[in-house]
Parts: structure tokens; sequence; C-alpha cells
């Protein structure tokens, strides 16, 4: 760009005239220090592209040269050059590749890219190539695969602009595209001169609009305005979703567009994966359909249109018959319900002072700087107890664990090797204080100060003081959302001093939420749209409804619930809570992506029961999470590990209680207790592994130490956890801590102990296990033996390492008390001294290993992995720990999912060759044994095995399975037997299932699977045998 001398108006390079004043204007610029200017492809305000040549060289780029309006000083381009070093880890195939930045002899800024051959968009849509549909999708495909690749690398570009998405020609004359990622937009955000097509997509886009935190669907949202661009022509648009309905599109990719575009995120797809997989799945003959059926339309809309002129006059004459019998029913219904209205009438207005309107805010910062990430939220709460407490929801009390979003800006954060701390502020009112500044709106500032009326709200952050006095684990398995759909979503909060005239809300904690009868009229108190519906003060809403249909974890109730009311009571006829307002019905429409609509006058209500025995264990000085994020924990635990491998236990136990001044993570509760048992404070590591134990009552590991503390006081026999421990069989993921309690207890001795492992960390804390007991005796040579061998072959960062090492130092300074020549101590000081030198030698090759296979377990993980890809890494994973059983019992079953029957069955007998423990690895692939030998045809070898399978195991359930398969017990007996446990019943299916392959009859396999799906025990290797299985036959009988 260059400026006419005369009228200073702005020109573009190639004019020589001025066409404002008629003045002639000098030749532009030809070069940028030695790259001669070959074509201007673009010029603006802040910059101009071009393509260019550097004459010594002939090197062909293209520059994009910054003007002195754009803002680009030493600061930026400084900030630019390190952009680009991040740029560069992106793969080369799809995004354009940036050089350098450099600044030119007459003080300009400037910036080297590849050379690219680009289409102009204009020549594309003009020339009518995505007229063809056909074309256009399988572009919109490309764009949207390497934008995924994109989103994959930890990048998205919410401010997405035709602009940065270059079009190229292949050999073949097939487009092609490039992306012209920059990791920042704004050379300074708060200069507003932004191009066209940049200043309409922040006019239009609901979340830059909305000032919503910007974040992976954001793009998606950008994405889509594109598609409709280039479909329609139109790049002056707002509404795309009409534009949508006015093209002649597949059904499946209306849905996909109008997702994109939806205006709140959490509808839109949830990543650009799916995008791209979405668009890859949309056929030929499908958009060929969906023009023909565009056509046919048009051509039957004139003839509809008469045909409804017609009905008009007798639909109106049965509306006026419907609203007089509507009236009519609504006055008799009136006079039944009168009296139950006036109850529930007295109990909203007796329970309102005892509402609470609770707002929080978060945030992420690093420093002193702004914060990098922002956001609040507002619900419901309402006093239940006179001491203080105050039940509401966990996405109310704590948002930010649910904040898709929040946690994405972290990991952003961490990838760029930056530590973020995260804080917040929750503030509550009761009904008629002054909460509300109603002439904020008015203001610029988006502070709370200038939104609410912070004077007179409990806080978190002063006085009159509010805590998060606990929040519930949200379950975790698909077995447990399929059974608790509300995720336990409940948390309690705590003043210091409740004010006068408050009265707690009865909780019936007797009810069962399953004999709730329907129908049964309930109302519900709370804040819908939180603060859009108030005045200055505070001021509940009462909204009435019906049960509708009760379940063991969910009541659905058909009053209207919106943003706001989650956390509040809901009460019924005898004026008791029976739940909590916790969301609204989701119906999701049937397409390529389904699409959430919320029913937002079907409400779901999670039943009181465990809320209240949640309190329960609060008021009786039990000690729960808060819910609060500790981003630091990790370095927290690292400082306190550090420290313990040292051997220096008193340091670390010191430094762990420090921590946990600072931090309550239960993951620090947890450490602490380890610490101070291996510094020999039982007492201490009692107290934490309770607290511990409290957070989490899954804490199996708690559970067990807090028995072997029992144990060493010698007061095993009454440990409240020595039953459940003792109890525990393959059905439970914490089987193996049982194991271990079974071998203190003597219950397994010595030598078959030491083999009843899987895997290697098993192996270790039988070594410890076996070794305590050793100590105990006195045979201290024996323990050290058992200890050293641990201390060696362990994981750094397993608690079996850290127990093993702390015991050992007991044991050797137990020992080398013991020796009376001056000669034997000073050796065993040294051999001492040595094998310390040995485990901080061998402690770098663990963490070399350590990576490798975390390598191999991240692909193991995917989800997308096949089998096949599944088997190669368990062979890589074996070839680099030969001793796994673990991989073995994986590599039997992938091996049987292939249909590789003798790869398989070597496997399974390479693993059942080895002693060990019946755990559910070897009762299963037991099993798998005899079922192989079936489904290969060696019918007598199978019966053999199974019968003698039958002998082996003590198990009554798997001894019953097989006597099913010989034929010996029903199916329907065992089904009986099985109950609903999905233990049983996804081992008895998949059992069932590949027997009945074996027999030739694939309908009833596929039956069997298909309810050992049912189970949703996914994290089972039998759950994704079975649902591979069923993908095999399927291919088969097509």
């Amino acid at each position: 760009m260059k400026l006419c001398q005369t009228c200073e108006q702005p020109l573009a390079e190639e004019i020589t005239t001025c066409p404002s004043c008629g003045s002639e204007v000098g030749e532009g610029r030809r070069y940028i220090d030695d790259y001669r200017i070959e074509e201007v492809l673009h010029e603006g305000h802040a910059s101009f592209l071009c393509r260019a040549v550097r004459e010594r060289t002939n090197e062909r780029v293209m520059i994009r040269l910054f003007t002195p309006q754009s803002g680009v000083n030493k600061k930026v381009a400084d900030r630019l050059r390190r952009e680009l070093k991040e740029l560069k880890k992106l793969p080369v195939e799809g995004f354009i590749r940036h050089y350098a930045i450099r600044r030119s002899k007459d003080g300009l800024w400037y910036r080297i890219s590849e050379w690219v051959d680009a289409e102009s968009w204009g020549d594309v849509v003009g020339s009518g190539r995505l007229n063809d549909y056909r074309v256009a999708f399988d572009l919109f495909y490309k764009i949207a695969s390497t934008l995924a690749v994109l989103h994959q690398e930890g990048h998205f570009i919410p401010h997405l602009i035709l602009g940065d998405i270059i079009a190229t020609e292949d050999e073949n004359g097939e487009l092609e595209v490039k992306i012209d990622y920059k990791l920042s937009r704004f050379f300074d955000p708060k200069l507003d001169r932004p191009g066209p097509m940049l200043k309409h997509l922040l006019a239009c886009h609901p979340d830059i609009a909305n000032e919503r935190p910007l974040d992976f669907r954001s793009d998606i949202w950008s994405l889509g305005k594109i598609f409709v661009e280039l479909l329609t022509a139109d790049y002056e648009a707002c509404n795309f979703l009409a534009k949508v309905d006015e093209l002649p599109l597949p059904h499946e990719a209306k849905v996909l567009f109008k997702t994109m575009l939806a205006d709140a995120p959490d509808l839109r797809p949830r990543s650009m994966s799916e995008v791209a997989t979405a668009l890859g799945r949309i056929k030929d003959g499908e958009i060929e359909e969906a023009k023909r059926r565009q056509l046919e339309l048009a051509a039957a809309s004139a003839g509809a249109i008469r045909k409804l002129k017609r009905r008009q006059k007798l639909l109106a004459a049965l509306v006026v018959l419907l609203v007089v019998a509507g009236a009519l029913a609504w006055f008799q219904l009136g006079l039944r319900n009168k009296e139950s209205a006036a109850v529930l009438e007295d109990y909203a207005n007796q329970y309102a002072r005892s509402m609470a309107f609770v707002l929080v805010e978060y945030w992420l910062e690093e420093g002193k700087d702004t914060p990098y990430y922002r956001n609040r939220a507002e619900g419901t709460a309402f006093l239940v107890d006179s001491d203080g407490y105050l039940l509401t929801n966990r996405h109310v009390a704590c948002p930010w664990l649910e904040d898709i979003s929040l946690h994405m800006a972290i990991y952003q954060l961490r990838q760029n090797d930056r530590s973020p701390r995260f804080a917040y502020r929750v503030f509550l009112w009761f009904e008629g204080e002054k909460a509300f500044n109603r002439s904020a709106d008015l203001m610029e500032s988006a502070d709370l100060v200038d939104a609410y009326f912070l004077g007179s709200a409990f806080r978190t952050d002063g006085i009159p003081r509010l805590t998060i006095a606990g929040v519930a684990k949200p379950p975790v398995q698909t077995r447990q959302l399929v059974a608790s759909p509300l995720k336990d979503d409940f948390a309690v909060l705590k003043i210091d001093q409740v004010p006068e005239g408050l009265k707690p809300l009865p909780l019936d904690l007797k009810m069962d939420a399953q004999n709730v009868r329907k129908l049964s009229r309930v109302i519900a108190l709370g804040f819908p749209l939180g603060s859009r519906t108030q005045e200055a003060s505070v001021n509940v809403s009462v909204t009435k409804g019906h049960v509708r249909r009760s379940f063991e974890n969910l009541l659905q109730v058909d009053a209207s619930f919106h943003g706001g009311n989650s956390g509040g009571p809901i009460i019924d006829m005898r004026g008791k809570v029976i739940g909590l307002a916790s969301g609204v019905a989701t119906e999701w429409a049937p397409g390529l992506l389904p699409v959430a609509a919320p029913v937002w006058d079907m409400a779901m209500v999670l039943p009181i029961n465990k809320a209240g025995a949640f309190l329960q264990d609060l008021k009786a000085g039990q000690v729960k999470w808060n819910g609060v994020l500790d981003l630091s924990v990790e370095a927290r635990l690292e400082r306190i590990t550090e420290m313990a491998g040292k051997n220096r236990w008193a340091e670390a136990m010191a430094m762990a209680d420090k921590e946990l001044k600072l931090s309550f993570d239960p993951t620090l509760v947890m450490a602490a207790g380890m610490m101070h048992f291996c510094a020999g404070d039982n007492q201490g590591a009692e107290r934490l592994f309770g607290q511990s134990l409290s957070m989490d009552a899954e804490n199996s590991l708690a559970k067990v130490m807090l028995f072997i503390i029992d144990w060493l006081a010698g007061r095993s026999s009454v440990s409240p956890h020595r039953q459940e421990l003792l109890a525990l069989d393959w059905r439970s993921p914490a089987e193996f801590l049982g194991y271990l309690v079974r071998v203190l207890e003597g219950l397994v001795d010595k030598e078959s102990a030491l083999k009843g492992w899987d895997n290697e960390a098993e192996r270790n804390w039988l070594r410890y296990i076996v070794a305590l007991i050793q100590a105990e005796r006195g045979d201290w040579a024996d323990s050290e033996r058992l200890l050293k061998e641990a201390v060696l072959a362990a994981d750094t960062d397993g608690w079996e390492f850290f127990l093993a090492s702390a015991l050992l130092d007991q044991v050797q300074q137990r020992r080398l008390g013991s020796f009376q020549a001056e000669s034997r101590w000073a050796e065993y000081q040294a051999e001492m001294e040595a094998f310390s030198q040995t485990v901080q030698r061998d402690q770098e090759a663990k963490e070399r290993r350590k990576a490798e296979l975390a390598e191999l377990m991240t692909g193991l993980a995917e989800d997308s992995a096949s089998p096949k890809e599944k088997r190669e890494v368990l062979e890589k994973i074996l070839e680099s720990v030969p001793g796994n059983r673990d991989t073995m019992v994986g590599l039997a079953f992938c091996s049987t999912i292939e249909e590789d029957w003798v790869q398989a069955l070597e496997y399974a007998r390479t693993f059942l060759k080895r002693e060990g423990r019946q755990s559910a690895s070897r009762l299963s692939v037991g099993l798998l044994e005899p079922e192989i030998l079936q489904r290969m045809g060696r019918q007598e070898e199978a019966r053999a095995s199974l019968e003698a399978y039958g002998r082996r195991m003590r198990d009554s359930w798997y001894r019953a399975i097989s006597e099913c398969l010989l034929g010996k017990r029903t199916e329907e007996s065992l089904k009986k037997e099985a109950g609903k446990s999905p233990e049983n019943l996804i081992t008895l299916h998949a059992a069932l299932g590949f027997w009945a392959e074996g027999c030739g009859d694939k309908e009833r396999a596929i039956e069997h699977y298909k309810e050992a799906l049912e189970s949703f025990m996914d994290t089972w290797i039998e759950f994704d045998f079975a649902k591979e299985r069923i993908r095999s036959l399927r291919r088969l009988s097509e």
C-alpha cells in the first residue's frame, strides 16, 4: 500500500493515477530487501501479501509485509518468531510453512513463507465448481480433516475465516487445501481495524458476541459459517441456519451444518474429527437424492397451499370446541386440587427465606498478569441444618469440574510450559437480601462488584464466611453412569452463622425413590435463569409439578426448570425434601450427528438419599473433598516423593504435612498417609488414611493400609475392614488387595503367595507383604532379600517401592545393630552403601522403560485402535516386559478376536502353565482354552479341558459355567443364579456366546454377546471380546 502525496488517499501498489484527485502517483514498491515482488495478492490496512523471488538464489517465496499501521514492532516481531518455532511442530502436509520474521532495510517487518499457487476463492465459487455438491463435500472433508490434525496438536482457530484456507489444484485438477495457521490472530487485540471477512465473523460469532470462552468448538462454528458461504456465495448473511434450510442438502448434512452452527457450544460436535468423519460418510447417492427431493417439494408446494386454505375453516371451529372443553375440565380439576395447592403454597412460603442464591466466579491466573480464563455460574442452595449446612448441586458449587473450556485452557497452557493457578470465589445470599445492582447493564465493566452487591453476601474469601464443605465424587465407569445418570450431582456448603428466623428444610432420609407414587404433587424452589430474572433483592421462584416416573437414582417431574434452578429442593405434600433439581431431559434428534435439544418441562431430580447420608458423614466429623482444583498437585507430589526416594522419611513426612496446609487434594492426603507410615508414625498414617477413605469410600488401598496398621499392632482380628477385604473376589477390581490380606492372615503360604501375581506391581507388593511377615517373625535376612528384590524391580512412582524401601531401611538398621564384630559391621555398612548406589543407577533405566511403556499404553488405550493394532502393541509390551501375565491375557483374547486360534491357544496355555492365584484373569483364560478348542473343531479335547477346568477351579460360579457348557446344567438355571450381578452376566454370556460359535450357531452367539454388552462392564476384556465377535460374525453374514 502507498499514499497519494497530494490527498493522502491509500492506493494499491499497481495504481499510478490517484482516482480521488487525479494526481500522478509514483511507482510502488518492487523489492523487499533482495526479494523481487512478482505479484501482489492482497493489500490491506495492516499488511500486504505478495509472491516474490530471491534474485541471487531464485528461491520462490510468499511475503507478508506489515505496514506501519499494523503495530508490528520489535516486541511483536519477537513474539511472532516464538510462534514460528511452535508452528514448525505442525505436520508439513496440510499447513502453510512459515520460514522467518525479518526487518527490511526501510524498517518494516515482514514474514517469509512457502510459495503456494493458490486459487482465488472468488474464482472457485464463480466458476460454479461448488454447485456440484460432490466436489463441495470432498473439499469440505479435506478442510475439516486438516483442522482435525490441528486440534489433535492442541491448537484451534476460533477466528477462522475463508482467508485462512488456501485452495490449490493438484495435477488432476482437483481442489486441495492448506491451512494458514497463526497462533495469534491479532498483533494488538485492542486495535479495531479487522478486514471485512474478520469483521463480519466478529459480528456474527455467538461465542464472541456473548463473550464466551473460546475453545475447540468455536472454530467448528466458524467452519460451518464458511461451508454455508461457499455453497450460497453469500458472504454478508448472518442467519446461517435459515440458509441451511434453503439448500438442497442430504438430511445428514443438514443436521451436521445445524449442529456446527448451534448457538450453544455444547450442542456442536465435540471435535473436528467428528465433523470430518460425518462429512466422509455422506455418499454421492444421498447428495443426488437430496437435489431430486428439493425439486419435487417445490413442485408440490403450490398444491399443498391450496389444501391448507380449505382446512383452515375446519380447524378454527375445532379450536373453539377444544377451548370450551378444556375450560370445563380445568374448572373441575381446580376444585379437586384446591386443597393440595393450599398445602404446597404453605410450604413454599414457609421455606422461602431459607433459599439461597449462589454465585461462583473462577479463573486461571499466572503470576500477576490478567487472568487467562474467567467464568462464572449461578444456582440455588437451601439450608438443611441449624449448624449452617446447605445442599446444592456439585455443578453449582464447583462448576469448574465440568467446564470443558477450562480444562482445555489448562491443557494448552501446560503444552506451552506455563504453570497456571486456579482460583475461585463463591458468594451466597438468602431470600430478601440485596444482591443485584440493576444498573450494571449501563456500565462497560464486567466486574462482579458492578453487577452484584457483594457486601451482604456470605463468601469464601471473606466475612461472613462460606466454605465448600464437601462434594460427591462423580461416577466415571459406564455401568455407574447408566445406574446413576445424574452422576451423584450434589455438594454441601457451610456458613459460619445462620441468620435469625431461617428454618432448615427437613430431608426425607428414609425415602425409596422407586416407591414414590406417580403423579405425586411436588413444588420446586429456586432461581430460574439466575440473576437475569431478579430485581435488586433475592426473590425465590416456585414451580409446581408432578412426579411422572421414578427410578433408583432419578425422579422425572413435569415442572419447568431453567438454568439457575439447579441445586434447589423438590418438596412433597408432607413438606419434606425428596430430591435436588439437577437438570432437564435432553431430546436427541436422529441423524448422522444427533442434535441435543433440552426439554425444559421434563425436569430431572436427584433423590435426596445419597446427599442426606453425605451430610450426616460431615456432621459426624468425616472429611470430604471440597472439589477445588490444585493444578500444582503433581509438583507437590514430586517434591515429596523425591525426598522419600532419598530415604529421608521424616523430611518427606514434614513436607507432606506442609503441602496439606496449602492443598487438600485427595491424592495428596493419600501420599501424606504413606509418608507417615514410612516414617514410622502409624498413628498419623491411620488418621490420614481414614480421611482418604472418607473422601473416597472405594479407596481399597486406604483400607489395606489401615488393616496393615492394625496387623502390626496385633489387632487385625478386630480391624473394621478385615471381613470386607477378605470377601473380595474376582468380581472386584480390588481383588488383589484382598489377596494381600489373606497372605497377612496366614491363609496363603509363603511359596504360593510369591507366585500369586499377574504383573510386576503385584509381584513387588507380594514381596513386600511376605517380607513384612518375615520381619515380624525375626527372619531379617529373608526379609531383606525380598525387600531388595522389590526395590530393584518396582517402579519408582509406585507406593510398593516406597513401602519396600522404608521397611528395608528398618530391617538393615536392625541387622546392622546386631553385628558385634567391627569388621562385619563395616562390611555390612559397605554392602548397604553399594546397594543404595545400585538403586540410584537403576532408576534412570526404570524411567526410560516407563516412558517407552507409557507410549505403547497410549496406543493401546485409543478407542479407534483395531484388534490387530492392539495385538501388535501388546506384543511389543510383552517383548519389553516378558513376565507380564496381564499382557499374555490380552494377547490370548486379541488373537481369539482375530480368529488366530493356534496363537490364541498358545498364549492361553503359556499363561496357565505358570502358577498363580485364581484371579479374574486365570479364571477367564482357563475357560477360554477349551472354548478355543471347541471353535477349532476339536470337541473331544475341548470337553476334556472343560472337565479338568471344573476340577481345578475353586470358584463356584466359574465351575457352574463349565458345567453348563458340558450340558450338566441349563442356561436358564445359570441366568437365574446370575441375578442382576453384572460380573456374573458378562462372564456367563461371553462364555455361552463363544461356545455357541463353536457349535456353529452364529445367531445364538450374537444374542449372548449382546446380553454380555448389556452388563455395561466396558472395562472388562470380555466386553471388548463380545463387541468384536459381534462385528466379526455380522461381517461373515453379509
